[in-house]
């Protein structure tokens, strides 16, 4: 499990109204640690509280806004594969602690279990539907800055805005935003999907190619492993278990499409500055995006879109 727990030697604020339900100063604390995520550039700070009353998770919020988005996301979400809110309050949340090891180096059996999970939450919130897009809004604006990073990649560049057009047109559903395999929780029987902050009514495609991009086979890199067969599963199951959805081929494309947003999105950083030094991240995502956009502007035109 990449994720380890530190003890914390120092006291913790804790919300009062969370006192009684964790067991107040009996608890034992610790603190997640993330092995492959910069801790100081994370907008939260996550703890492990346990007592007598049970195990639970105190996330705590450096900014408001991110605290409102998740408990809006977790209230959207009751009684489906995610972790079960408890309280919230003071820029914190509390949740029941979800047992079980991270998507990392999943198991074909993992890889199902996160797959159906996902599609149980996409069927909560069936694609198509006339949902509110204050979260959509935002994201095209961002897509429409991602543009300006591609202006000397003609290549990227043309299926990248093949990619932004069907964006403007493609079914929402509701999305994690961030469903890397870190934040796939799996206890050798089901899927917890965790992390919530980032997400809202997005393109349906969204989730699906985030949790597949950056997988490699070895686990280079990224530190996140995963078969082209194990891919092709999950793929293969969301698609099986979704009550509503488009054709195959057009499911497939809009994967493809978003998993090249995916790769830019890494890929920003380089481009946006010549003088950043181009290393292993760069040259795992460069390639894999040059790819990805000859197949994409292989089978697809810009007009196929704008219609």
């Amino acid at each position: 499990m990449s994720i380890r727990l530190d003890t914390l030697n120092e006291p913790l604020d804790i919300p009062r109204a969370f006192l009684d339900i964790t067991g107040g100063s009996e608890a034992e604390i610790s603190r997640f640690f993330d092995d492959c995520v910069y801790d100081e550039g994370k907008g939260y700070s996550t703890y492990m509280i346990s007592s007598e009353k049970g195990a639970f998770v105190l996330k705590k919020y450096r900014y408001p806004e991110d605290f409102e988005a998740e408990v809006t996301q977790y209230e959207r979400l009751r009684w489906l594969p995610v972790p079960k809110l408890l309280g919230a309050s003071e820029n914190c949340i509390l949740m029941g602690f979800v047992p079980g090891d991270d998507l990392k180096q999943p198991s074909d059996d993992g890889i199902r279990a996160a797959a159906r999970s996902l599609a149980k939450i996409m069927n909560a919130y069936p694609m198509g539907r006339g949902y509110e897009k204050s979260r959509y809004d935002r994201y095209l604006k961002r897509l429409e800055k991602r543009a300006e990073y591609l202006k000397d990649e003609p290549e990227l560049k043309k299926a990248f805005d093949i990619f932004f057009e069907r964006q403007k047109r493609i079914p929402l559903t509701i999305s994690n935003a961030d469903l890397l395999p870190i934040n796939v929780l799996y206890d050798g029987n089901k899927a917890t999907l965790i992390d919530w902050e980032f997400g809202g009514f997005l393109p349906y495609s969204l989730d699906i190619a985030r949790f597949i991009t950056h997988c490699t086979e070895n686990g280079e890199v990224t530190s996140f492993r995963m078969s082209g067969e194990q891919k092709k599963l999950f793929l293969d199951l969301v698609y099986e278990k979704l009550f509503v959805k488009p054709s195959r081929d057009v499911f497939d494309m809009d994967v493809l499409l978003a998993r090249l947003n995916e790769c830019v999105e890494i890929l920003e950083y380089y481009l946006g500055d010549p003088t950043v030094e181009r290393g292993a991240v760069f040259e795992l995502y460069y390639p894999m995006a040059k790819k990805l956009a000859a197949d994409i502007t292989a089978n697809i035109t810009l007009e196929d879109h704008q219609a």
